[in-house]
């Protein structure tokens, strides 16, 4: 269940059309917010097509049987719906930072921009986006931005030759480590959730789901996949609506 949804993903993106970048980045004002369109879709459009195939050979997805595949995707949509399956409004936590120790608290840092994806050490796209994020944090470092991963399911735990060191974990130590050992792959914090997956649960199930919330702590984009280029555009938005005195009215120069 945990891997299904990448599986399904790995497996039809490799269709031309599913390449195309088809996710609407204009936003709707309100009265106190810029909301962006969700992208809560299948596909894999932040990866060209060798990425992708470099993804596949991590896990062995040939090995599954297809009726079975997809009785079990089905069976996860109903329930979760691609991240439908959430309050679609922020979810506070509390979380302690793998390379620190420290806790982070999403409520006590109203007044940045916040953005987070869900990822693992045995989740390829989470891997692949450790490093465009990194880059992000280096834009922002003077910024009132923070972004950041939070450690959730082990998307293919004990899977191939890639991931066998890695099967799920047994105590909260154990995930630890794995986040520890994560967050060699980037630059960011990577904040770990219980075992229990509380926060993971909260925001939709979605392991390498992506959310923006703003300055004023509203749930402002969800996306199925973290996409970096995405994520940049939005923050960019929000600094210049922000600059500009939040107008209701907003058209990005």
């Amino acid at each position: 269940m945990r891997h299904i949804l990448l599986i399904f993903a790995l497996a039809f993106t490799l269709n031309g059309s599913a390449q195309l970048n088809n996710w609407d980045p204009s936003w709707n004002s309100t009265d106190s917010a810029l909301v962006f369109h969700d992208d809560l879709d299948y596909y894999l459009n932040a990866y060209s097509k060798k990425e992708i195939k470099t993804m596949r050979k991590q896990v062995r997805i040939w090995r599954m049987n297809f009726d079975k595949l997809m009785r079990n995707t089905i069976r996860d949509l109903r329930t979760y719906s691609e991240g439908h399956g959430m309050d679609p409004h922020t979810h506070d936590f509390t979380l302690p930072t793998a390379q620190s120790g420290s806790n982070y608290t999403l409520s006590a840092n109203n007044g940045k921009i916040r953005a987070f994806m869900f990822g693992s050490i045995t989740n390829p796209p989470a891997r692949m986006q450790m490093e465009r994020w990194s880059n992000l944090v280096k834009k922002y470092a003077d910024k009132e931005v923070q972004l950041f991963v939070i450690y959730g399911d082990e998307l293919h735990p004990g899977d191939g030759r890639q991931f066998k060191a890695y099967p799920l974990p047994k105590s909260e130590h154990e995930k630890l480590a794995y986040a520890q050992e994560f967050a060699q792959l980037g630059t960011m914090p990577v904040l770990v959730d219980g075992l229990n997956g509380s926060v993971y649960n909260a925001y939709g199930r979605v392991p390498n789901g992506a959310l923006l919330v703003d300055k004023d702590g509203n749930l402002v984009f969800r996306s199925t996949w973290a996409d970096a280029r995405k994520m940049e555009h939005m923050i960019d938005t929000l600094l210049k609506w922000y600059k500009a005195g939040k107008p209701k009215e907003f058209l990005a120069q």
